[in-house]
């Protein structure tokens, strides 16, 4: 049989200084004096001046009964002080009063009774969500539904007391340990030592924070497992131990709590010296608890000593007092434990359960409803936020457009502005390119066909045998009519506004058959994609063309000795134009000739017009010469448009 430990008077103090010090010095005196406790209480009725000062009254009167006096006297002050309170509406001491008015059913052995008075009192700790409260409650039903040998509540009420107060910000260790336990003393009696072991050692996880002083109980109750594991001599060791701590304790201490202790130390300890056999001893022992067991005036105290008595007797062979201590057993037990207070108990549990899930479930739909009203709420405004957004974006929108139209107007008179300027310059340059044209075709074409007409008629008047004389009229002449012919091409270029490549290459066919005339064995080609005769280049664009191809023949011609020129122009995956000139001629070394003022002038016409150059020769196997140009350039602002 297992000895549970009562609970102390949670937080007296707390009821006395939360009133008036007068009257809470008074009801200190009261609860802590012996035979003047009487005299303390007649003192402390002459100071109350309000109902709730006798609703506190009443209160203490039932507390100093149940720890000092008699438990109906306790269950008497504390109706009255529970029927007070109610009428105050003070829920916080109204836990109180269900609280000790457990303690003194759970002294009566009145289970059912104590049970019921903590679940009210737990129902209210629920509706204040008082952490604190809810944890010591939970404690005080696992130890009652241990008393009354119903282990499996026990052990679940432990937890959940364990659960509660070992998560409390400011958990106290003696707390913890009270709640581990009741879970420890229920698996005990549930035949489950391991698991009961385990809990009682878990106490000591917490020696920091606790005065070993005030867990002696752990030991005693160690012992007991033991004494259940017939381990006897270690059994008698750690309730030794209990025993020297009560008396370090409470030596000559006149309260209920030394009284409660003892005489479960010297019952156990009584058992354990006759299961040694050291039956003096035990007798000793045996005389100790019951002088204990008395004072404490604890039915479950006295249902044990009976037991362990009647197993005593019986183990000495004194049939007659062993019959005596069995039937005084059975009447305690059969008073505590009928089947009408088990039923009563489930129907507690079962009702307190009910009432818990009614109340989460009216908690579930007030949240949901409250929910539902946020959501409503958020949807009403989210609908007014998105009415006020959509106004304010209707209203940008109107202004942003009309801005965008006012600019889109501003744009449009702008950039025809600048066509009226681009145009009138363009007409300014087209003015000044037919004045410069006119002025070279006038005065430069006619001196040029001046200089041939007297080249011409002084090769006719003074004929000659000096050769070198004549030679020599007839570079000047065949210069002058190359000049003439450059400067037809240079004004044709200035007056063409743009220039395609189909006329670009009817030009170069013209320059081509001239070449062929300087010699018999010249043979020339001319290709052009189809798709590039259309295109148009800027004047800039093209007249540098034409002079790089007409630079690139004249030298082949030259220099080369080549029997073919070939002339393609490409269009290469329709983004770049390729324009190749080659001849099979000897060809030459590059480095020797790279700084020649053909060449060079050649890539500096690409270069000005952003198209890339490259020669590719070698001796004995001709000379190419290839332009690429972007198509996207032909037409930029960079070529001259």
């Amino acid at each position: 049989m297992k000895f549970g430990i009562l609970l102390f008077t949670f937080s007296i103090v707390a009821f006395i200084e939360a009133h008036s010090q007068s009257l809470g010095q008074v009801l200190r005196k009261a609860y802590h004096s012996g035979d003047s406790a009487n005299y303390y209480f007649q003192e402390a009725q002459k100071l109350i001046k309000s109902e709730a000062d006798e609703a506190e009254f009443f209160l203490f009167k039932s507390i100093r009964a149940t720890d000092f006096g008699s438990p109906d006297s306790a269950v008497f002050y504390g109706l009255i002080a529970e029927e007070k309170f109610k009428i105050l509406n003070d829920s916080a001491k109204l836990i109180f009063v269900y609280n000790n008015l457990s303690k003194s059913y759970q002294k009566q052995g009145l289970y059912e009774k104590a049970i019921s008075v903590l679940f009210e009192g737990l129902k209210l700790a629920e509706l204040q969500k008082d952490d604190a409260w809810m944890g010591y409650l939970y404690q005080n039903i696992s130890l009652n539904y241990h008393d009354f040998e119903d282990y499996e509540n026990g052990v679940k009420y432990g937890k959940l007391a364990f659960s509660k107060l070992s998560n409390l910000s400011n958990n106290n260790g003696y707390n913890i340990a009270l709640a581990l336990n009741t879970i420890a003393i229920s698996f005990d009696d549930w035949d489950k030592p391991d698991s009961a072991l385990f809990y009682h050692f878990k106490v000591f996880d917490y020696k920091d924070q606790i005065d070993t002083l005030s867990i002696g109980f752990t030991y005693n109750n160690i012992g007991n497992t033991l004494l259940k594991q017939k381990k006897f001599a270690q059994a008698k060791s750690w309730i030794e131990k209990a025993i020297v701590i009560a008396r370090c304790k409470l030596r000559g201490a006149n309260d209920n709590p030394f009284y409660y202790e003892n005489a479960t130390n010297y019952t156990n300890l009584a058992a354990v010296c006759y299961e040694l056999g050291e039956f003096r001893q035990a007798e000793t022992a045996f005389d100790s608890a019951h002088f204990y067991v008395t004072k404490s005036n604890s039915t479950e105290k006295l249902r044990d000593y009976n037991y362990y008595q009647y197993l005593f007797n019986k183990k000495r062979g004194n049939s007659v007092q062993a019959l005596l201590f069995q039937e005084e057993y059975y009447k305690i037990k059969e008073k505590i434990f009928d089947d009408s207070k088990a039923k009563m108990l489930a129907e507690l549990e079962t009702k307190y359960q009910a009432e818990k899930k009614e109340k989460e479930l009216a908690e579930s739909r007030a949240k949901i409803l409250e929910a539902e009203n946020k959501e409503k709420q958020k949807t009403t405004w989210l609908l007014f936020t998105a009415l006020l957004a959509f106004s304010a974006l209707t209203f940008s929108y109107l202004i942003f457009r009309q801005q965008k139209l006012k600019l889109a107007q501003q744009k449009q008179e702008f950039q025809l502005k600048e066509e009226i300027s681009r145009i009138e310059t363009q007409n300014k340059l087209q003015e000044q390119r037919l004045s410069i044209s006119r002025d070279l075709h006038d005065n430069i074409g006619s001196q040029l066909t001046f200089i041939i007409s007297s080249v011409n008629n002084l090769k006719f008047r003074h004929r000659t045998e000096n050769q070198a004389l004549l030679s020599q009229l007839n570079k000047i002449g065949d210069f002058a009519t190359e000049t003439i012919v450059e400067l037809r091409d240079t004004i044709w270029a200035m007056n063409a506004g743009k220039i395609k490549f189909d006329d670009l290459r009817s030009r170069i066919f013209n320059f081509l058959e001239k070449a062929r005339k300087t010699g018999n064995e010249l043979k020339t080609s001319f290709e052009i994609d189809e798709t590039l005769k259309e295109i148009e280049l800027t004047a800039t664009v093209g007249i540098n063309i034409y002079r790089t191809i007409q630079e690139a023949v004249n030298n082949a011609i030259k220099h080369s000795g080549a029997g073919n020129i070939s002339i393609s122009i490409k269009n290469v995956r329709n983004e770049n134009i390729e324009i190749s000139v080659f001849d099979d001629g000897r060809g030459f070394d590059s480095d020797e000739v790279k700084n020649g003022n053909g060449l060079y002038n050649m890539a500096k016409r690409m270069e000005d017009i952003g198209a890339k150059f490259s020669l590719e020769t070698e001796e004995t196997k001709g000379t190419k010469i290839s332009l690429l140009i972007k198509k996207e350039q032909i037409t930029d602002k960079k070529t001259g448009k």
